[in-house]
């Protein structure tokens, strides 16, 4: 049984705070009062407070509810209990917010500031949660749970596809061209923004691992991260002595596990790198056979 590193998950509950906090403030401040839906379930949310004058907060509890039910019969605990904390806490924040209505910035530039900064505060929300083994919620619970199962899948197209397509619905509330474009700039600057904390958002990362554990990181990589793997003999050059080379390829969102994979095993060297392409036969499955 694991235990519980207290100061570990403490940093983390502390974190949840910051990122909900920063959520709750990016959306009432700068992006309802510029009228124009941000990417995902936030956009969703907005555009229903827009048509039914009901706190958006209320509706990113109702829409993500359901969807951290079915999280939690098929994601990690732990993701499904900070991905709670943030919700409720961002969306208690949004209705205090509303309720004592705080300051709301006016932006006179069309909007483009209220874009950027929403952008940055809301990818440094999301970076954060991913960070900590969580989510900000909404679409990326569905992406998270479509990686469960199809590990090689590019889940960042997934996300993509649907905020695009929230932001076109979002035409048809707002009437005008402008506010899809505040949406694009603004979903632009989120991913750069969360980039920052996780790496650029490209399709995969490979490791090389240097080791003399071949066989017991083999498993991790096989059975926890659901990837295929080669392995190498290899000499190092210093010492003269044999160890192996292990080269993966994963999904970016999978860094943060990987490396605490790595580091349970002693002597052992790990880099890694962006790829900026992957084709060919996969496994989807563990059990499936790789052609």
């Amino acid at each position: 049984m694991n235990k519980i590193n207290v100061k570990k998950e403490v940093l983390n509950v502390l974190l949840t705070l910051v990122a909900a906090a920063l959520s709750a403030f990016g959306l009432h401040v700068f992006v309802y009062p510029a009228s124009f839906a941000p990417a995902g379930i936030d956009g969703v949310a907005t555009m229903l407070q827009e048509i039914t004058k009901f706190n958006a907060g209320y509706y990113s509890l109702i829409i993500n509810i359901p969807l951290l039910i079915i999280a939690w019969f098929f994601l990690k605990k732990k993701y499904v209990v900070y991905t709670v904390l943030f919700t409720l806490i961002s969306s208690l924040m949004l209705v205090v917010l509303g309720e004592v209505n705080f300051y709301q910035y006016q932006d006179t530039g069309a909007g483009l500031i209220a874009a950027v900064f929403s952008g940055v505060m809301l990818g440094v929300r999301t970076g954060i949660m991913l960070r900590i083994g969580a989510s900000s919620g909404g679409v990326d619970i569905v992406a998270s749970i479509v990686q469960s199962k199809r590990a090689h899948g590019n889940i960042e197209k997934i996300i993509t596809l649907i905020c695009y397509v929230i932001i076109g619905v979002s035409y048809f509330l707002y009437g005008d061209l402008n506010s899809i474009l505040l949406s694009i700039i603004q979903m632009f600057v989120f991913e750069k923004a969360s980039a920052v904390l996780m790496k650029e958002t490209r399709n995969a990362v490979e490791f090389k691992i240097v080791t003399r554990n071949p066989e017991e990181i083999k498993n991790d990589i096989i059975y926890v991260l659901k990837h295929g793997a080669t392995i190498i003999d290899s000499r190092g050059m210093y010492t003269d002595e044999g160890s192996s080379m292990i080269i993966s390829v994963v999904n970016i969102r999978q860094i943060p596990e990987f490396l605490k994979i790595t580091k349970k095993y002693p002597n052992t060297f790990v880099y890694y790198s962006d790829v900026t392409g992957v084709n060919g036969n996969f496994r989807w499955y563990k059990d499936d056979i790789a052609k």
